[in-house]
């Protein structure tokens, strides 16, 4: 039976929502979806609920029109520089007759590590579990149907601030609108762009938004571990901004269309003598008025930061879980895919296969050319269509909070013996 689900993208630079129909299981058809500039948002967080809601009310408008449809639930994202990750382990004492490993030790055991002391104006929005350790011996995947008499999880939270989510619900509510879920932006479009083959076999997956880098390691098809970097593509297009002095929308569009760092492409009409300078030039119509910009002295402005965040991005994998085991390599999509060079520059400094990462398993659109927007939006979808039946959603509103975990644990114990 087919469903209508709508998957909304919230960032700094626009809003987009993609309302789609689920066919089968790994399929989906787009039916209609719109992006529009968004408002309220500074620095990755909300500074004014009453824009945001408007902003996602013009998208979901605009997307319903298009998809000729109503929709009055939504699964939105998670993003921005403010997501931590905190890596703790749990443990718990097997009492069960002869020892042996149930799913009962193993929810157990996940929920004892949940307990970290994490701070009060954070709540977790995904979890890892990288491995179990039954009797100070690790590398274990799987544990049911072990025996044992201590078992370890060793376990990754994906954090945001409380308050940074709670501005979310408000301002979908404002518009409207339901919260089905919340789900991670990098995970949502690994849903989208991710073979299950290339999860099985192993692949490092980086998503790069506006406000902020995420690298996931899959193996075994499974989560291994996550990574945030609070830069992403905001950051050059703001140094554009502000070294030219354009709008921030023109500084995002020159990164995209214009602009490559590849070196010796860049100086290749200099060399030759035969192309005139104003090959070198983007003419921009600003108002009434036009200006021009030198493409080398922008790429010039940028390379720095993208050297930089190739370098942060090595980093976090050498302390990754499963990194070095990623058969496929690596995997790139979002706002930085389409700058010219950029993928080489990591190929290089990784020392692996690096390629773009490309939608599938979705009709009724051109995904060819889809945006970072729509790459998550649909992954929302896609996401849900898969994942949501399983979920057994609680709603907690109070987050990390003293009385947030109090009914977390009072959940945890009717789950436990009712």
């Amino acid at each position: 039976m087919k469903k209508i689900l709508a998957g909304l993208d919230i960032s700094e630079d626009f809003v987009t929502c993609s309302i789609c129909s689920t066919e089968e299981k790994d399929t989906v058809a787009l039916l209609g979806s719109a992006s529009v500039p968004s408002r309220g948002i500074d620095n990755g967080t909300i500074s004014d609920i009453s824009e945001v809601a408007l902003s996602v009310a013009s998208a979901v408008e605009k997307a319903e029109a298009a998809a000729k449809t109503k929709v009055v639930s939504l699964v939105t994202n998670c993003d921005g520089s403010s997501l931590r990750v905190y890596n703790t382990k749990g443990s718990v004492t097997v009492a069960e007759k002869e020892n042996e490993i149930g799913k009962h030790e193993v929810e157990r055991v996940t929920e004892a590590a949940k307990t970290i002391a994490l701070p009060f104006d954070r709540e977790i929005v995904h979890s890892v579990t990288r491995g179990f350790i039954l009797d100070g011996q690790d590398g274990i995947k799987d544990p049911t149907g072990m025996f044992g008499t201590r078992l370890e999880a060793d376990m990754e939270f994906v954090t945001a601030l409380v308050t940074n989510l709670h501005n979310v619900r408000r301002s979908i509510n404002t518009a409207g609108f339901e919260i089905r879920d919340i789900v991670l932006s990098g995970i949502a479009a690994g849903h989208a762009i991710l073979e299950e083959l290339e999860k099985e076999l192993g692949v490092i997956f980086i998503f790069i938004s506006y406000s902020a880098t995420h690298i996931i390691v899959y193996n075994g098809s499974e989560i291994r571990s996550i990574e945030i970097i609070p830069a992403g593509s905001g950051r050059m297009s703001g140094l554009i901004a502000d070294n030219f002095k354009i709008p921030g929308e023109y500084a995002a569009d020159l990164l995209k269309r214009e602009i490559t760092l590849d070196k010796p492409a860049a100086a290749e009409p200099a060399a030759q003598g035969s192309a005139s300078p104003e090959s070198d030039k983007v003419i921009l119509r600003l108002g009434g008025s036009t200006r021009s910009v030198s493409r080398k002295a922008v790429a010039d402005a940028v390379r720095p930061e993208a050297e930089g965040l190739i370098k942060k991005i090595g980093d976090k994998l050498k302390d990754m879980c499963s990194a070095k085991e990623a058969a496929m390599g690596c995997v790139v999509a979002g706002d930085l895919t389409s700058l010219g060079g950029f993928l080489e520059m990591l190929e290089l400094y990784l020392s692996m296969p690096v390629k773009m990462g490309l939608v599938k398993g979705v009709s009724g659109g051109d995904m060819a050319r889809a945006g970072a927007g729509q790459v998550v939006s649909v992954g929302l979808v896609k996401y849900w269509a898969r994942e949501g039946a399983k979920k057994k959603v609680r709603k907690n509103f109070f987050g990390n909070t003293p009385l947030g975990k109090l009914l977390d644990r009072v959940n945890q114990i009717f789950s436990e013996y009712f």
